[in-house]
């Protein structure tokens, strides 16, 4: 072969070879990139380093190996020496009263959805819809209704009182008419009509959640089909000897001079192989437990706060005298702190948690204080990656929308937040947020701080 024609052929050839890349850059037309990140598998405990995210829409559109290039209209965040993890999911929430101020300070700390524990409002079932399709700035909410309770209940506004198996029935068509997600059911209730609710949503195909009402042994709400049991109520009193004459304690500090770790034992291993998750709320635990602890009450996050929070808040404790506080306090404390060093112990035998905070009540800071949840599960004994999958891949198997969410894969809704720092090297981690993604649209550090200072400003 002529050799000036063999030169032609291959300038061509190597001609060609750069454009095929560029023609392939081209190709990858994507609406958002995150490059170069390291994607926290939480299904795994596996750090994938290296990884470019694809976004269209509001959906996870590809996961590419390296990095790759977009269009002049890609969106490109560099996720170089950054931790990509799932949106987290406060699991106990009362966002309703208050969503508009609150949405920005739970966005801000990565919570891109929440379970809304009492939405008696009927217009609040809309919510959802609007948050789509007018753009808000709002989390995804899995949505109860009105409590379900015993007479006399504990909050008279917003409860279905029931006292007969027909009235039960009736309280969860109505709903079931509101098109919730679950049932509420709450502590008045006798077990009566407990078990007539448990038996109508199992036949309506709906779940229920709540307290385990006082009338009610934690084995029977198990064995009823109780999706979630709330605060840890009931726990203790299943661990407790029976050997006593029959008589229950009359104090926490005999609770726990009677607990049973053989029937501890028992009730993790009943409590591992049945349905039943446990949201065990530990920072409204907390709370309520150091309300006569100025260090604790003294916290800068109430500048984040709107005053009617604030005023609600005094309105539930200035009633009370400082002896009051004080007993009340001490005696939650005894029992928070010996619940908190079960958690562990719980965690390795099997039992299913999900992680909530119960804001806004006193002390309990919506957004700041899931980030508290998951510290107090790790200092509980829960290791890391089972305390950040109680907020992100366990809440998604509850709902039984893991089509949608709880982990960074294709397929999946873009509701993602992008860290700092590793989150699996320390839990506290988790509040290193960069950048938080909701439903594909980006919102930046400086996005996220203009959020916070405009509830700080709105709240004086």
């Amino acid at each position: 072969m002529n050799s000036s024609i063999f030169k032609k052929i291959k300038s061509s050839f190597m001609i060609l070879l750069l454009i095929i890349p560029l023609i392939s850059c081209r190709n990858h037309n994507h609406e958002c990139l995150i490059t170069n990140v390291n994607v926290v598998d939480v299904n795994t405990g596996d750090i994938l380093k290296n990884k470019t995210i694809a976004i269209d829409s509001n959906r996870i559109t590809a996961i590419y190996d390296k990095e790759i290039f977009g269009s002049n209209s890609t969106t490109v965040i560099d996720g170089k020496g950054k931790y990509l993890i799932p949106g987290l999911w406060d699991m106990h929430a009362h966002y309703k009263w208050s969503h508009v101020d609150l949405d920005p300070l739970l966005i801000a700390n990565g919570i891109t959805g929440v379970r809304e524990m009492w939405g008696d409002m009927p217009a609040f079932v809309e919510i959802p819809k609007k948050m789509q399709q007018e753009g808000l700035v709002s989390p995804d909410v899995y949505l109860s209704g009105d409590l379900i309770d015993g007479n006399p209940p504990s909050f008279p506004t917003g409860s279905l009182v029931v006292t007969t198996t027909s009235e039960a029935i009736n309280a969860v068509k109505k709903q079931i008419e509101k098109k919730v997600d679950f049932i509420k059911v709450y502590s008045s209730l006798s077990e009566e009509c407990f078990l007539a609710i448990a038996k109508e949503a199992k036949k309506r195909n709906i779940t229920f959640a709540g307290h385990i009402p006082n009338k009610v042994s934690i084995y029977k709400a198990i064995e009823s089909g109780m999706a979630s049991s709330e605060h840890l109520y009931g726990f203790l009193e299943g661990c407790v000897s029976q050997n006593n004459n029959g008589n229950p304690p009359k104090s926490i500090e005999e609770f726990i001079s009677r607990f049973s770790e053989k029937r501890f034992d028992s009730l993790c291993s009943v409590l591992a192989k049945s349905s039943m998750w446990l949201c065990p709320t530990l920072t409204v635990n907390r709370a309520m437990s150091y309300l006569n602890d100025t260090t604790f009450t003294d916290d800068s996050r109430v500048a984040y706060l709107p005053g009617y929070i604030i005023g609600i808040w005094n309105q539930k404790i200035n009633p009370y005298t400082k002896s009051q506080i004080d007993n009340f306090a001490n005696s939650t404390r005894v029992r928070y702190l010996f619940e908190l060093s079960l958690i562990g112990k719980m965690n390795a035998k099997g039992v299913k948690f999900i992680a909530g905070t119960d804001f806004p009540n006193p002390y309990v800071f919506p957004g700041f204080s899931l980030h508290d949840e998951l510290l107090l599960m790790v200092k509980g004994g829960m290791p890391i990656l089972d305390a950040l999958r109680a907020v992100t891949i366990n809440p998604a198997i509850f709902m039984n929308k893991t089509t949608d969410f709880g982990s960074v894969e294709v397929g999946k809704l873009a509701s993602l937040v992008l860290l700092n720092k590793n989150p699996l090297e320390n839990i506290e981690n988790t509040k290193t947020i960069e950048t938080v993604i909701l439903r594909g649209k980006v919102y930046s550090r400086k996005a996220l701080d203009s959020m916070l200072e405009q509830a700080k400003s709105n709240s004086k």
